[in-house]
């Protein structure tokens, strides 16, 4: 069966759509399209930009580049430490960056360069099979200017390394990206689910919207949890007005959210701690062969070559991730 995949953004929770790959190439499924915003544009142009016998291994290896070993003082110090001093396999600190508040000093665009990630991204993606590939590829950015979401597709736009950083530049961590005489931002500002590019025809494919954040949850009673609730909100929140708005009658639709209920941390989003990107990995195959052995039960003449999904890692004594000082759910 055809498949078109839509990619959320998200940043380190993108470790959920490698396992979620692993998953659809177990499938059996014929992916045709992808859209992706930001973390969601890189996946989209790794598995596009690599050979079929190629693409799991790519993105497990740009996971294992990015992942960060666990220093000793724990996860909310390490995300903190990071957000300040950088993180060298994608982004090192600007200057003067936040500095530039001080009298005297000159204006900056962002606390970090990217130059790390952007030799990354040369070195895991082929950009010239990217845009032969044999998959439609759109990646979205935000118009800083107009405020527009535009579209750049393999078919009508050469991808270059600087179109998936456009769609990657987290404001005001990360600087503005100038394309074609035209600044651009990380779409996730306001379109973080970039499900329009792929309603732009008709078709029988089965579309696939991958998202990191989700909308239904408890209410915690700490700060960190309440801080992440919210964020959870912000972005399932597009999700909702998106698929909301989106004419979908006659469409095979599956809108697949890959959350980790335990992870309650509002940093969460920028923890690469490895065991924490590895769970991801692990719960991303899980609940994506779940729902696609849900998506062959109830459409006809798609492929039943699902095995048993895979068993997540037991947690850990002290709580599910790696940081002794912050728990799996609030106290």
């Amino acid at each position: 069966m055809e498949a078109w995949l839509c990619f959320a953004g998200g940043n380190a929770l993108g470790a959920f759509y490698i396992g979620a790959w692993q998953a659809i190439e177990q499938s059996g499924l014929r992916v045709t399209r992808m859209s992706g915003a930001s973390i969601g544009a890189v996946v989209a142009t790794v598995i596009a930009g690599n050979p079929p016998s190629r693409r799991a291994e790519a993105l497990n290896d740009f996971l294992e580049r990015v992942g960060q070993h666990r220093p000793t003082m724990g996860r909310r110090a390490s995300v903190m430490g990071m957000l300040m001093r950088g993180h060298p396999p994608l982004f090192v600190p600007s200057w003067p960056g936040l500095w530039e508040i001080l009298p005297g000093m000159p204006a900056d665009a962002a606390q970090f360069r990217r130059g790390p990630m952007r030799r990354l991204l040369e070195r895991t993606i082929d950009f010239d099979r990217l845009n032969d590939s044999e998959i439609e590829v759109t990646l979205t950015a935000l118009d800083a200017e107009s405020g527009a979401i535009v579209d750049f597709r393999n078919r009508d736009t050469v991808l270059t390394v600087d179109h998936v950083m456009a769609s990657t530049a987290l404001p005001i961590l990360f600087r503005p990206v100038h394309v074609d005489g035209r600044w651009f931002l990380d779409p996730g500002l306001c379109e973080n689910l970039p499900l329009r590019p792929l309603l732009d025809r008709p078709g029988e494919a089965a579309i696939l919207a991958f998202d990191l954040f989700a909308q239904q949850g408890t209410m915690p009673d700490t700060m960190d949890g309440i801080g992440t609730r919210a964020q959870d909100l912000f972005f399932a929140g597009q999700s909702a007005r998106i698929i909301g708005c989106a004419d979908l009658q006659g469409r095979n639709f599956r809108h697949i959210v890959l959350t980790d209920p335990e992870d309650i941390f509002v940093g969460k989003a920028f923890d690469f701690g490895r065991s924490n990107l590895k769970r991801r990995v692990q719960l991303g195959a899980v609940l994506t062969s779940l729902s696609l052995a849900d998506l062959a039960a109830t459409v006809p003449d798609t492929p039943k070559t699902l095995s048993d999904p895979p068993a997540l890692p037991p947690a850990s004594p002290g709580g599910t991730f790696d940081d002794p000082d912050t728990p799996s759910r609030p106290a």
